[in-house]
């Protein structure tokens, strides 16, 4: 089904909502790693693209370990 989009995709409503929570949620984080918004934006929309059969929880981690590789 070539374009049909996932619902954990950032293009669905589902997706921007986890996006929005994964934000809120990792925003000290980020700051506290030195990332600004965009990056880190870009980088949870990222992850919510690529692991939606994943929990928030399991998303959260990897977007950390992505903005740990991004701040380096």
């Amino acid at each position: 089904m070539a374009g049909r989009a996932l619902s954990g995709s950032p293009d669905t409503e589902h997706g921007r909502a986890a996006v929005q929570h994964m934000m809120r949620r990792l925003d000290g984080f980020a700051r506290g790693l030195g990332l600004d918004e965009a990056t880190t934006r870009a980088i949870v929309e990222r992850v919510v693209a690529d692991r939606p059969e994943q929990t928030d929880e399991e998303r959260s981690i990897e977007a950390r370990c992505r903005m740990i590789v991004a701040s380096a």
